[in-house]
């Protein structure tokens, strides 16, 4: 099978040409589901990944410097190279218990979709690729990737992109949800914490404001929210996390703001993290604490436009699978890729839910063969050549 079956609209066969893989897939999802992988903990993940690249006896199936899982799938003539990533990271805590349900409709567990998900179907798209009988022309780089989240930063696939010994023509991200995402461009984005500490002293400080954290940092606050952002470039400033005090009757000495800001103009998000710190300094000083900004996770703007080949490519067959498509934005190595001029995507494998403390996270399990048949079909493209920019 070739890239000739896109123009013959047999796209349409593929999910029920994958039936027979259906429980190897699944299999492998509940397996890796089971595998702890905080940032920074993420090997046991990593040598799963390498146990199946090995098994599909890819060349140079091994762990970079950055520990990702790193794998090659040569290709006919290696006229191009296409690379598949998914993170291997998740934000659920090693001690956390693992356990993993399946229904007859879904899969629970925690980050099952953010993304297990995500990392089963990289370590199986060389299984997959042989199901079919298809023989890319095009060099693909398998790659789980390691240190994406929150304070990692994406320096997994910072550190693989940055030491690549050829070229990488196109780029695809691999979620676990949700089917139907199409992310093309980057929104500029940096999360940052503002932190709080009462300074210890032997003498009393007369600073108003000094005996509480959580009123020093209610200040910051309020000075954030009278910053102004321009409706053009798109700019919001979003305050998700707030932490402090232990007790109702106990002034708190420590307090913690977890915020986000997001743009189209990396400038204006330079120019608000400027204000910012100089908000939390003055008001440091003003009010006898410690109070410190940190800019830990940052991406910046950019992408291809709507009329890339690769886009349209990818509608054409989102419409033969009948998937519909949404073109959003959310963080992903999509801004890694982009930030190298690389064209690249992110699409999603299923629809699902990410949990609560009252839900836990579940996938569904009947739309995964269709969001991988979304992805042979879109690597067949690339590998045709209609995905190149004239």
């Amino acid at each position: 099978m070739n890239a000739a079956l896109l123009g013959e609209g047999q796209i349409k066969a593929l999910p029920e040409m994958l039936l027979p893989m259906r429980e190897r897939l699944l299999a492998n999802l509940v397996m890796i589901s089971q595998i702890p992988a905080p940032t920074g903990e993420e090997s046991d993940r990593v040598q799963f990944l390498l146990d199946r690249f090995t098994e599909a006896q890819l060349s140079d199936a091994a762990s970079d410097e950055a520990g990702n899982a790193v794998g090659r799938l040569r290709g006919t003539s290696s006229e191009r190279t296409i690379v598949l990533v998914s993170h291997l990271d998740t934000i659920v805590p090693s001690q956390e218990a693992h356990e993993v349900r399946v229904e007859a409709d879904r899969i629970i567990a925690p980050a099952v979709g953010d993304n297990a998900l995500g990392a089963a179907i990289i370590s199986l798209m060389p299984a997959v690729l042989e199901h079919l009988g298809i023989r890319l022309r095009s060099d693909l780089l398998l790659v789980g990737s390691t240190q994406s989240l929150g304070r990692g930063n994406h320096e997994g696939i910072r550190f693989f992109l940055d030491h690549l010994p050829q070229q990488v023509n196109v780029g695809i991200c691999v979620e676990g949800m949700q089917l139907g995402r199409l992310n093309f461009f980057s929104i500029g984005t940096a999360r940052a914490d503002v932190t709080c500490t009462v300074r210890e002293t032997s003498e009393p400080s007369r600073s108003y404001g000094s005996e509480s954290a959580l009123v020093v940092l209610n200040h910051i606050i309020n000075r954030i929210l009278a910053i102004s952002t321009p409706t053009r470039p798109y700019t919001v400033i979003r305050m998700g996390k707030l932490r402090a005090g232990v007790a109702h009757d106990v002034e708190p000495d420590h307090a913690e703001l977890g915020l986000e800001i997001v743009s189209h103009s990396d400038e204006m998000i330079r120019q608000i993290c400027d204000q910012i710190d100089d908000i939390v300094v003055e008001m440091s000083a003003r009010h006898a604490v410690d109070a410190q900004f940190d800019v830990f996770f940052s991406t910046k703007a950019g992408g291809i436009p709507f009329s890339h080949p690769l886009v349209k490519s990818v509608l054409e067959v989102m419409e033969q699978l009948d998937i519909e498509p949404d073109q959003g934005h959310s963080p992903s190595e999509l801004s890694e890729l982009i930030a190298r001029n690389i064209p690249a995507v992110t699409l999603g494998i299923t629809r699902g839910k990410r949990g609560s403390k009252k839900e836990p996270d579940y996938v569904l399990i009947d739309p995964i063969l269709t969001g991988v048949a979304q992805l042979v079909g879109v690597m067949l493209a690339i590998d045709s050549g209609v995905c190149d920019e004239s």
